[in-house]
């Protein structure tokens, strides 16, 4: 005999359906606030908080200490700053700082302001000049970045050459000649008190003893090799003449260097 099936009748309530999704939308709702509340509370809460850091006695500038300084004077940088001690510490704009000291100073390469609890560190690199160029009737040095600045202090006393040109593309020639020529030409270079191009476009210098050197060309892949020939030949000159007119070095590149000295 085939049982008979049994069937289990649920009731679903459409009250009860509406009821769970009105608490749902309660919380949803109440999470809402209490994130906008959260919000709200760090916001101003932080902002509070900074003002008041901006208003305290205690974070303010008690010492500033300059470093570096070997021809500028640390009190000429104090003055160009614009704070002093008792200053808030954070309100320093310290790019803005060093952007201003550094137009106002071309004979600084690079400034640099930290700043710590209650203390403010300024570290400075003076420029070193690599020649020396004329402004008018002014001496400026100069170095390899190709920025003239006004002499300080000990920098007058350096042995560089000065450079004399027509335009700034010959000045960038002759910089960057003296960049490659400096590494290996010894104590040389400070016996050179001047530098130039020729009219046909060979550099030319003059030592301290009034020899004239026309070296040629510039071109750094022989400037090694050559430099070592032309220093026995200047070595080699001086023992037998008292002075020498003029070396040219022009045609090396063809085996030949040619030796005037003064007619007494």
């Amino acid at each position: 005999m085939a049982k008979k099936k049994r069937y289990v009748y649920r009731c679903v309530s459409g009250v009860s359906n509406y009821s769970n999704s009105r608490n749902k939308g309660r919380k949803s709702i109440k999470l809402l606030l209490y994130i906008v509340l959260f919000v709200f509370l760090v916001y101003f809460g932080g902002r509070k908080l900074v003002n008041l850091a901006y208003e305290s006695d205690k974070i303010i500038v008690k010492s500033i200490e300059v470093v570096g300084t070997k021809n500028v004077t640390k009190t000429e940088i104090k003055e160009l700053l614009p704070f002093e001690t008792g200053d808030n510490i954070l309100k320093i704009n310290l790019s803005k700082t060093e952007n201003e000291i550094k137009r106002l100073k071309p004979e600084l390469k690079s400034i640099m302001i930290n700043r710590s609890w209650q203390k403010v560190k300024i570290k400075l690199c003076e420029r070193t000049p690599e020649a020396f160029v004329m402004q008018g009737d002014t001496v400026f040095g100069i170095d390899f970045d190709d920025n003239p600045f006004p002499l300080r202090g000990f920098m007058n006393a350096e042995k560089v050459p000065k450079l004399f040109y027509r335009s700034d593309v010959e000045r960038k020639k002759l910089l960057s000649f003296i960049k490659s020529f400096k590494p290996m030409c010894g104590d040389f270079l400070s016996d050179v008190s001047e530098m130039k191009f020729s009219g046909a476009g060979d550099i030319i210098f003059v030592t301290h003893g009034n020899t004239v050197v026309f070296w040629g060309d510039g071109e750094p892949n022989v400037l090694s090799h050559k430099f070592n020939r032309f220093q026995k030949i200047y070595s080699d000159a001086m023992s037998k003449y008292k002075q020498i007119e003029c070396i040219d070095m022009t045609l090396y590149s063809f085996g030949r260097a040619t030796v005037k000295p003064v007619r007494e």
